[in-house]
């Protein structure tokens, strides 16, 4: 009769313990599930903070392309205009003449454009070549005058035609 009483002892202590094995492997598989809902959870947050990433790296690039587009075509430009103003550094200078200053507070001003092809002094005496080019191409002179005749009338005087010279325009002076 020991021995039966030991057997049932043995058989309740070994359904105890397998009960306590059981539920703890139940509470395990529980805590994994927690564990996995967690971790599937915070791989759906990844996965969105990624894609969120890629489509805003994708702008950045696109925007960075852009960028340098703009920086390549202002670098052009800078260049061009670097070119244009070295030629406009290294062009002669269009002079501006006056022959009577103190009439200058009268009426309105004038530009008047008169070339010579004999080079400015009617071929009586030699000039160098860049003044002759310069009246060839012709000297822009300020003359007052109420109206674009009278300042033709004013510059006849001073650029007969007889010594070669010629009115070639009139404007209204409109520079500063």
């Amino acid at each position: 009769m020991l021995i039966q009483v030991g057997l049932i002892l043995l058989m309740l202590v070994s359904i105890a313990y397998a009960a306590a094995v059981m539920r703890r492997i139940e509470l395990d598989v529980v805590e994994y599930q927690r564990n996995l809902r967690a971790v599937e959870e915070d791989h759906h947050k990844l996965d969105v903070a990624c894609n969120t990433l890629r489509s805003l790296c994708t702008q950045v690039e696109g925007e960075v392309a852009k960028i340098r587009a703009d920086i390549t075509e202002l670098a052009d430009n800078r260049a061009q205009l670097e070119a244009e103003i070295m030629a406009l550094s290294e062009a002669p200078k269009q002079r501006l003449f006056m022959f009577d200053r103190a009439t200058l507070g009268h009426g309105k001003l004038w530009e008047v454009t008169i070339t010579n092809g004999s080079g400015g002094g009617g071929g009586a005496a030699p000039i160098p070549a860049d003044a002759a080019v310069e009246w060839a191409n012709g000297r822009t002179y300020i003359i007052p005058g109420t109206t674009d005749r009278d300042a033709k009338f004013r510059a006849e005087p001073k650029f007969p035609p007889t010594m070669g010279y010629r009115i070639m325009k009139i404007e209204r002076f409109r520079r500063t």
